[in-house]
């Protein structure tokens, strides 16, 4: 049952897009009601931009009221976020897939949403079901209101019992990706793996339902190539291989990071102009390549911007004297094949291509090349 309902879904899914679609676009509208007055800002992106405030496009609202219409190439999923002052936001995340979806934000609770497509509706009804887990424990938590004012004793319940009812939850949207195939389960897939960058036993569960039900499948769907990419970026660790690029530097010109690092210990530096602490930990690295660089160690940025003109900006105040490449727009996805989210992360990768480092600090930095490079 739940496989032919699961088929129903795809079916009507397809014919919706087809009957939508003009020019290869699909359009979904948004109407949405701000009904909490502490929202100043509302912001939509694509699900898969590793939660990079950058990759998100404002909404203008007034009088409460918003209304956007998203054009996409394919089915997609996106989400509206709603924000306050010190940037506190809710979310409603669904399928943009051709249909209207219906938004309110309202105070102190997540936002109502609603929509006809079918793969909405799906969606809704599996996330309803994990809020019933919750709602059925919500009497056993009513003792544990006050947690500040909790003996130890109590706080050791009361986290055993989260955890409880997380644990439930959690089984019950593993099996639901397991045994149902499909649109709703590989968003859900990425839901709980983009949250999961460690090597870990959950990790390692999501990774085993990956490999055997959802590899290779949906490529119409823009998450099936993302978790693609997830899936290969969780050999990046230490000992494993760095990933060979292309990328070009502020002047149009391609290296290639392989021929770049040839026969040399390299630190790849992975930053943006919009990340303060990558900013501040690259600049703490300009006295050591200054230091070693005459020794066989180098170092090759590459800054995800959407402004070619903000990183020339941020060389420019931080002086840094290596070669630095650009990922604009995400065009080479380096962030999702190196599993990174945000800003950026740092990798040392030895003369043989063995990652020896994920993120060190420049006392590590400094150990390290003295023992390589003696």
């Amino acid at each position: 049952m739940k496989r032919k309902r699961l088929l129903t879904v795809a079916c009507s899914l397809l014919v919706a897009v087809a009957s939508n679609a003009q020019d290869g676009k699909i359009c979904t509208h948004i109407e949405g009601e701000v009904a909490d007055t502490a929202v100043q800002v509302i912001r939509v992106r694509r699900v898969d931009q590793n939660n990079s405030y950058i990759y998100t496009d404002a909404i203008p609202f007034a009088n409460g009221r918003f209304s956007y219409d998203i054009r996409t190439e394919g089915l997609t999923v996106y989400d509206v976020s709603a924000y306050n002052k010190d940037w506190i936001g809710r979310f409603a995340r669904f399928f943009a897939d051709g249909d209207t979806v219906r938004i309110k934000f309202v105070p102190d609770d997540s936002p109502v949403w609603s929509s006809p497509s079918p793969l909405n509706k799906e969606l809704q009804r599996v996330d309803g079901v994990a809020d019933s887990i919750y709602h059925s424990y919500e009497a056993r938590y009513a003792r544990f209101a006050h947690y500040e004012s909790l003996t130890e004793i109590e706080r050791r319940e009361c986290d055993a019992l989260k955890d409880s009812v997380n644990g439930l939850v959690k089984a019950f949207k593993l099996g639901y990706i397991r045994d149902n195939p499909g649109p709703v389960g590989l968003f859900l897939l990425f839901d709980r793996a983009e949250r999961l960058y460690e090597d870990s036993v959950a990790t390692r569960e999501l990774l085993a339902i990956y490999d055997e039900v959802y590899a290779g499948r949906y490529p119409d769907f823009h998450l099936a190539e993302y978790m693609k990419m997830w899936r290969a970026s969780r050999g990046i660790k230490e000992g494993a291989h760095y990933i060979d690029f292309t990328a070009p530097d502020l002047n149009g010109t391609d290296h290639t990071l392989s021929v770049e690092i040839d026969g040399k210990v390299a630190l790849i530096d992975f930053w943006a102009s919009w990340c303060g602490p990558c900013r501040r930990l690259s600049k703490s690295m300009i006295p050591v390549y200054e230091k070693y660089k005459d020794r066989g160690f180098t170092i090759v940025g590459v800054a995800r911007e959407r402004d070619a003109e903000a990183m020339r900006k941020a060389i420019g105040r931080d002086k840094y004297p290596w070669l630095n490449l650009i990922e604009l727009n995400d065009r080479i996805k380096l962030w999702n094949n190196y599993g990174m989210r945000g800003g950026g992360n740092k990798f040392l990768v030895d003369r043989d291509g063995t990652i020896l480092a994920i993120d060190p600090k420049p006392e590590k930095l400094e150990a390290i090349l003295k023992e390589k490079l003696k």
